[in-house]
């Protein structure tokens, strides 16, 4: 039997922002449950914040928030050049409609880029969990 100390697992972290709190626990449950380190916030100007004192795997994104857009955050985040995987969470598929051009521009000059991905509201949490390993695999580097 090998004996692995905590610190050689890394477990794999995520944030996820939205403006519904409930949304956010619901979140933090399954997937604290499921191995990962889940922060959340409901407010998009602690993004930043959280993204200097931890080391993300990956930020999952509302869309239509009060304050910024996932979209906005999103842009940010590459400005910043943060090269996080990002999963839109979002109950708005006409956010991502063909008839608005900024969005087509982002799809076809972000968005595509296999580091991004959309899950519509709502779903099961198996789909949530697809979503997600697809994106940076299991909870921990050692796939435990």
């Amino acid at each position: 039997m090998v004996c692995v100390s905590e610190e050689e697992i890394a477990v794999r972290k995520i944030l996820s922002v939205d403006d519904d709190d409930a949304i956010l626990r619901c979140f933090q449950r399954a997937l604290d449950g499921r191995g990962y380190k889940v922060f959340v916030t409901t407010d998009p100007a602690e993004v930043s914040k959280i993204l200097e004192e931890n080391e993300l795997d990956l930020v999952m994104l509302d869309i239509h928030m009060p304050k910024k857009n996932g979209f906005e955050i999103f842009q940010e985040l590459k400005r910043q050049q943060k090269k996080l995987p990002v999963l839109f969470v979002t109950a708005y598929p006409k956010s991502f409609s063909m008839e608005d051009q900024k969005v087509l521009e982002l799809w076809q000059n972000e968005f595509a880029d296999g580091n991004t991905d959309v899950l519509y509201k709502p779903f099961k949490l198996e789909r949530l969990f697809e979503k997600v390993e697809g994106l940076i695999g299991p909870p921990s580097e050692h796939g435990e």
